[in-house]
């Protein structure tokens, strides 16, 4: 068949739409042909229509082979129930895109391979020579028959399909057939492969029935690959269930003589041994009972010895943990009064320093208010003297710049000496511990309120002067140095403003306007 070869000479004449299956049983390959038709009687197999429907059972793959591409070919596995289009056939895709459209058939020949898994042959093989490797024992010849199966299977792999169709030819196949050709391999390989088994493996002649299991795993790896390319199938196992000596023989008899022989010589080698053993180990045993128990002696003697020694380190161990449980009470009592001793002392050094603060607080303060006293009386000699000082302004007349620059002067040096002497107070109150009276029954006292002090900005004759409470703006609007008009600012005001117009200022101009002219200063 021309697999790998332009087999394809027919015309393209096909008819109408077919309907492929395969309803064979007992088959390795079988070629698609309409029903009633032998293989390779008409055009018709190799003219296949697109749209005809397809049926692959399980176990079963449909084989697409195109004239178009030489050795291309398209598989379809079972299960599966379609019509012939493109979507299954890649190789198709590309033939009908160029040559075909609509129903029109395509050459290619359709094969169906069986897929089952497990397919099984059986052999047996009559008895056969075979020579022991052993030098000693080649006179003594052997007669063995072997019984076992041979495991199968096809694979869709592209080089097994390959390997089927140059095989076969692309004919029908069937598994009898299959059968017969490859028990005619089985039995040639196998005499072979247990044949020179006792030269290759190094296995006894007389064991190869024990060894029935490895033989066949042997048996596998020689034959799988002449199987594969001779057959097309795949070899997954080999059985050897029985591999039989003929026992009648002259060879066979001479050989299990000698071989019983031997083995009772060497079973009695291995009694002697045995028994030599056993005195060796009776005596062995008698000098280990003596070391025994010399060895539990010392060890009883090693063991008392041991305990009196830990005896006697827990005995002192006791000691001087109880000698330091003793010093440590002692250090801990001294310690303890130590520490109360400097607590006292400490105490009373305290309670010292905090009088000798308070007394020096006291002095301060007194001192305070006699500075604050003698500041005040010279600021006001200071005023009184200003109607006979001379600044500037000519003999009986009054300077109001002059008068109030000594004002402020005066102001200025009482306020820096009064707030000296408050950062004084403050220092030494920081500096001497607190003495907080102790609230009333279920109430906190409230923080002491800070006064907030509100200070101006003025403009006399362009000049920017200030800053001013409004107790000192007062005596400066009564001697009229400032008015109504006078610019005043402070901060959080927008700009400069007159004072009339601001309203903590307004009041006090009214209140010299309703009164009229103010009273003589006193005489002092």
């Amino acid at each position: 068949m021309g697999l790998f070869g332009n087999i394809f000479g027919k015309g393209n004449n096909g008819g109408i739409m077919d309907t492929i299956r395969c309803d064979e049983k007992d088959f390795l390959i079988w070629k698609w042909r309409p029903a009633g038709q032998d293989a390779n009687s008409t055009s018709r197999e190799n003219a296949i229509r697109m749209g005809s429907s397809i049926s692959v059972r399980p176990g079963q793959a449909a084989v697409f082979l195109y004239q178009q591409k030489e050795g291309e070919y398209d598989v379809i596995k079972g299960p599966y129930n379609s019509i012939v289009k493109t979507d299954n056939l890649p190789v198709l895709a590309s033939i009908v895109g160029l040559a075909y459209d609509g129903g029109t058939p395509f050459q290619a020949e359709l094969y169906y391979f069986n897929l089952a898994k497990g397919m099984e042959i059986l052999f047996t093989i009559p008895y056969f020579r075979v020579v022991p490797a052993e030098p000693e024992y080649k006179a003594y010849c052997i007669e063995v028959a072997v019984k076992g199966s041979l495991v199968f299977e096809v694979s869709s792999q592209k080089e097994y399909i390959k390997y089927l169709f140059e095989a076969w030819g692309g004919n029908d196949t069937t598994l009898a057939e299959l059968e017969s050709k490859v028990k005619s391999l089985l039995t040639q390989e196998v005499k072979q492969i247990v044949s020179n088994a006792p030269k290759d493996t190094g296995i006894f002649v007389m064991h190869f029935n024990s060894l029935i299991g490895e033989m066949g795993s042997y048996i596998l790896n020689r034959i799988q690959n002449k199987i594969a390319n001779r057959f097309g199938i795949l070899a997954t196992d080999v059985t050897i269930s029985d591999i039989r000596y003929d026992e009648n023989s002259e060879g066979y008899q001479n050989l299990k003589r000698i071989t019983e022989t031997q083995t009772h010589l060497f079973n009695l080698e291995n009694e002697k041994n045995a028994l030599l053993s056993f005195e060796i180990q009776r005596e062995t045993m008698r000098t280990d009972a003596d070391i025994r128990n010399d060895s539990a002696r010392r060890m009883a003697d090693m063991q008392l010895n041991h305990q009196e020694d830990m005896m006697a380190r827990t005995r002192e161990e006791s000691q001087f943990a109880q000698r330091q449980q003793t010093m440590a009470a002692a250090q801990q009592a001294a310690m303890m009064n130590e520490a109360a001793a400097y607590r006292a002392n400490t105490a009373s050094d305290v309670a010292a320093h905090r009088s000798n603060l308070a007394s020096e607080q006291n002095y301060l303060g007194a001192h305070q208010v006699n500075v604050q006293a003698d500041v005040m009386k010279t600021g006001l000699n200071n005023m009184g003297q200003m109607g006979s000082m001379n600044l500037g302004g000519g003999e009986g007349h009054m300077n109001p710049a002059g008068m109030m620059a000594g004002m402020m002067m005066g102001t200025a040096v009482a306020g820096q000496m009064g707030n000296m002497m408050n950062n004084m107070g403050s220092a030494l109150n920081q500096n001497m511990p607190q003495q907080t009276p102790p609230p009333m029954q279920g109430q906190t006292p409230p923080p002491i309120p800070q006064p907030q002090v509100t200070t101006y900005y003025v403009s006399v004759n362009g000049q920017q002067m200030g800053p001013f409470d409004v107790n000192t703006l007062m005596q400066y609007v009564q001697v009229g140095q400032i008015n109504a008009n006078t610019m005043a600012w402070c901060n959080g005001m927008p700009s400069w403003t007159p004072m009339g117009q601001i309203p903590a200022l307004a009041m006090m101009f009214q209140s010299s306007s309703q009164g009229g002219c103010p009273p003589p200063l006193p005489n002092v």
